[in-house]
């Protein structure tokens, strides 16, 4: 690695403010900016996507992937956040070696094995979604499934080793080279849903090799069955969450795939890929997040733990919050802009979808909170009561409602678990307060019903919307002197240090 890349990936750790906002900044920052490159090339990429691809192809696209994700989840053990949380919890390197390499190991081997399995029975999996997978697309699923189960589980890794910026540059690797590839099979080579792949393989080939290679211990052949035991007995529990999570978080598009086909699931992914490329942005967060609270938890600071909370959920709210006004003003001109008007009716849906996102963000912050003092059982709880209400929910609404339904039906199942996760908090002595996370969520509905009654069509209205939600905010103090101080305080150090780097190597030069 370069001397510029060595400074570059010291920075964020040299500008410690020492206050635990400083350090979630400092952290989502770093890992951000690879997100945030991330998101925007996919939307570029998509943009090329359905303006190239037939909904019923893009269909199909979506069809291998909701494949792929309900292999990865039903065989992940719980190890995804299991491992980070073993290994902020020790100092010894040896231990943490140790983990690590068992970890891989035993990952590699289950990987194979579901591979093993699946392939044969590959009908009956696609079955499970709504429609038969397209015979030329069958073999992709077992390098996917490796490939997507390898990446979740190194970035989990560099999760645990405070490597926030190493997940920033593997995400942007991942964005950059499936763009890249995009452009080049689908739009120069023509090869439709083929040349998806093709970039999507690609791209993560070479992330994940740059994650493998930052992961700090000698990676080597080891198995220590004591290592697994104490990972797995902690993870089990959230193996069970996974699962449920990716049955909520994905039951409608299998019922839309069964009630409107595949151009159905069409329109209702390209309602939800901005709520999803904005969810990659909250991963940023969550990065940072849980670690840093696994460490006070289990520090015994429940106090600082406490504030992280409720500055966490305040925050994670208004930034939601803000982005569903924007989503409720100017979500037509967006989609015309980015998807052309073919999609246009997937608009209403992609409004409900942001809604949803509000309190889905602070219900994940809530959610790992509660595994990272201990109960890693509990999220299985709640994501019982989120499946059932989302089944029941998509049964209802999606047949009279269309895609809709199905955003109404998320938003629903999130709201239902918002107050158990509240509960477990509460139940160890862990003060949550409702209040910080719910004042971002009531001015968004007060300017929401604003727009209701008054429809502003031009821009200047609905600037001056805006601007009266970020000026309430602030007069309620859903944003803090403090907050922007924090935020201002960790800009200003990391352009300083940048622009020190940057003025040695002209000086080297």
């Amino acid at each position: 690695m370069s001397t510029y890349a060595c400074e570059f990936n010291e920075l964020i750790g040299e500008t410690v403010t020492g206050s635990l906002l400083s350090r979630l900044i400092r952290g989502t920052i770093s890992t951000g900016l690879g997100k945030l490159s991330t998101m925007v090339l996919g939307l570029v990429g998509v943009m090329v996507v359905t303006r190239h691809l037939s909904a019923k192809d893009l269909g199909a696209f979506v069809l291998i992937t909701v494949v792929v994700s309900f292999l990865v989840q039903v065989s992940s053990f719980g190890l995804g956040i299991s491992l980070p949380r073993f290994i902020t919890g020790t100092k010894d390197e040896l231990q943490r070696r140790r983990l690590v390499n068992t970890v891989l190991c035993f990952r590699l081997f289950t990987i194979v094995v579901v591979s093993l399995i699946a392939l044969p029975f590959r009908a009956q999996i696609a079955g499970l979604f709504g429609s038969p997978l397209l015979p030329g697309l069958t073999i992709f699923v077992p390098l996917l499934f490796f490939l997507q189960s390898s990446m979740y589980l190194l970035q989990s890794a560099l999760q645990g080793f405070f490597l926030f910026e190493r997940i920033g540059i593997s995400d942007f690797i991942a964005g950059f080279f499936n763009f890249l590839f995009i452009w080049v099979f689908v739009l120069l080579l023509q090869r439709g849903v083929v040349g998806l792949i093709y970039a999507k393989v690609i791209s993560m080939f070479v992330s994940l090799g740059f994650m493998y290679y930052s992961i700090p211990v000698k990676k080597k052949i080891e198995f220590h069955p004591d290592v697994l035991k104490e990972t797995l007995a902690f993870g089990f529990p959230l193996q069970i969450n996974d699962i449920l999570f990716f049955i909520f978080s994905r039951i409608d598009t299998v019922i839309i795939g069964v009630m409107l086909g595949p151009a159905g699931v069409a329109y209702y992914e390209v309602a939800r890929k901005i709520p999803e490329y904005l969810g990659q942005i909250y991963e940023a967060f969550r990065c940072v997040y849980f670690p840093l609270i696994s460490e006070l938890f289990m520090g015994s600071e429940r106090k600082r733990a406490a504030q992280l909370l409720n500055n966490s959920t305040r925050l994670v709210s208004f930034v939601t919050a803000a982005g569903a006004l924007m989503a409720w003003l100017f979500g037509k001109d967006l989609f015309v802009l980015l998807f052309s008007e073919q999609y246009l009716a997937s608009v209403p849906a992609f409004i409900w979808l942001m809604v949803a996102l509000v309190v889905a963000l602070v219900g994940s912050t809530l959610g790992m909170s509660v595994v990272a003092v201990g109960d890693s059982d509990k999220p299985a709880i709640v994501n019982v009561v989120h499946t059932v209400v989302s089944v029941v929910g998509n049964l209802i609404f999606i047949p009279a409602l269309g895609i809709v339904g199905a955003a109404l039906a998320s938003l629903a199942g999130i709201v239902a678990t918002n107050p158990l996760d509240v509960l477990f908090l509460r139940r160890r002595d862990v003060d949550v307060r409702v209040r910080e996370y719910l004042k971002p969520i009531l001015i968004f509905g007060a300017h929401a019903a604003i727009i209701f009654l008054l429809q502003p069509i031009t821009f200047l209205p609905k600037v001056l919307v805006v601007i009266s939600f970020l000026l309430t905010s602030v007069v309620l103090s859903v944003i803090t002197a403090e907050d922007l101080a924090a935020l201002l305080a960790e800009a200003r150090s990391i352009s300083l240090k940048s622009m020190t780097i940057l003025r040695s190597g002209s000086n080297r030069s």
